[in-house]
This record gives C-alpha cells, sequence and structure tokens, in this order.
C-alpha cells in the first residue's frame, strides 16, 4: 500500500499557505512543505487536514518519529479518517514501533469512535435538550398524547449524556501521552545528561509523560518496564502544551 495523497484546503488565507505548502510537497520539497505545515499551524490552529500533510511531509523524510506524532494529533480531530490512519500504520511499520495491544479492543474502538470535541458536544446538547425539556414541562401544559414521547426523548438524552460524561473521563489520561521524536533518544535514570542509560524507546514510541526538571521529562513505556527520563525535546505530547 502506497503513501495515501494530499488533502486539498481551501479558504481565505488558510488556503493561500497550505496550497503553497501543498505545492512545495509535490514538487518534492517535503523538507520544506514540512516546515510550511508546521507555521500554518501556528497560524492558523490545529487542522486535521494540515497534520495529514504534515504527517506524509515527515515520513517522506524518514522523520518516523515526527510523522507518528502528526498523525497522532490529526487523529484525535478526525479519528474515523481511513487515509490517515493507513498512513498512520506505515509510519509505524517504518519506525518499528507498533502499538502495545489493547486491554479492551472493542472498548477502546467505541471510546475512539467521536474525537472527543465530538463528544462533549454530544454531552453539551443532549444537557442543553434536558434543560430546554424541563422548562417547557414546567411552563407549558402538555397534552397527554405527548407525554410518553417528551419521556422517551429525555430519557434518550439523559443516557447520551451519561455515556459521553464517561468516555470523556475514560480519556482523560490522553492528555498524558506522548510520542518520542528523536532516533536516538535515550532513558535515563535521572534527569542529567551524564546519568546512566536505561535505554532508548526509538522514534515513534508511545510513552506516558510524568514529570519535568529542566531539560528533561520523566516518561513510562507502556507494557516495557523502562522507565526514567528523556531530553525534553526527544519527546513531544500528542495533545499539544
Amino acid at each position: 500500500m502506497g503513501l495515501m495523497g494530499l488533502l486539498l484546503g481551501a479558504g481565505s488565507a488558510f488556503a493561500t499557505s497550505f496550497s503553497d505548502a501543498n505545492q512545495q510537497y509535490q514538487s518534492g520539497d517535503f523538507a520544506g512543505a514540512a516546515a510550511s505545515y508546521e507555521k500554518v499551524l501556528i497560524s492558523e490552529g490545529p487542522r486535521a487536514a494540515v497534520f495529514y500533510n504534515l504527517g506524509n511531509s515527515y515520513l517522506k523524510t524518514k522523520q518516523n518519529g515526527l510523522a507518528i506524532l502528526a498523525y497522532e494529533r490529526g487523529r484525535l480531530l478526525t479519528p474515523r479518517d481511513p487515509d490517515l490512519l493507513a498512513n498512520l500504520v506505515l509510519a509505524r511499520k517504518a519506525a518499528a514501533s507498533f502499538e502495545e495491544p489493547r486491554i479492551n479492543p472493542g472498548l477502546e474502538v467505541v471510546l475512539g469512535r467521536l474525537s472527543r470535541d465530538e463528544w462533549s458536544w454530544l454531552v453539551a446538547g443532549s444537557a442543553l435538550f434536558l434543560g430546554t425539556v424541563i422548562f417547557v414541562c414546567g411552563w407549558v401544559r402538555l397534552p397527554n398524547r405527548n407525554h410518553k414521547f417528551v419521556a422517551s426523548s429525555a430519557g434518550v438524552a439523559g443516557i447520551l449524556m451519561v455515556v459521553g460524561l464517561a468516555v470523556l473521563y475514560l480519556r482523560r489520561g490522553e492528555s498524558g501521552r506522548g510520542i518520542v521524536i528523536s532516533e536516538n533518544a535515550t532513558v535515563r535514570l535521572s534527569p542529567f545528561e551524564k546519568a546512566e542509560s536505561l535505554g532508548t524507546p526509538g522514534p515513534g514510541k508511545m510513552v506516558r509523560l510524568g514529570a519535568k526538571s529542566g531539560d528533561f521529562q520523566y516518561v513510562e513505556v507502556p507494557g516495557t518496564t523502562l522507565r526514567g527520563w528523556l531530553v525534553r525535546k526527544d519527546v513531544a505530547a500528542i495533545v499539544p502544551e
């Protein structure tokens, strides 16, 4: 399976800079395109299409850790995008950094079916609907024939709100995940450059982020006993700070 193509954007200033970056990519200037996509993200904010193309650019330049980071950030916004998911698999294969086995794959599929923003909107919409129903029922005398429909609708909204809140709670740990982006990133026993080396997780490896100390970040590598301190420039949070 080959690398999926670019996503083309449209709209005002975003289209101009995004288009320029796309032209760089199509001309074979993948490093220049990556730099341009990064600038678009800084000036315009997070956009799934930009993360997708940024990941493609890094994958072309064999910066697999940065490619995986870009795809993971894009997946937070568009968790069902088949092209992005396919290229994320390609990047992980290139980096020999595969996802850890899931404890409950079915549950995680459900949790990740919508983005966190979509789950939040579902909770907010359900709460607004319930509030409206309560307000209307308190001020308007509804015909008896409508009571069952209103009660059923309110029940569904209540269930959706509870489910959405539960999903957001279960996904609260996402903000503490990071990706190793450097080829030679080394986990050390303590936050010092000359501290004992404990191992090299490899680019693209997902880690749990802990405390910071100067230029170092404490990390834990899921599925292994490897834990210690990485230089902060060698790892990046999937949810940008």
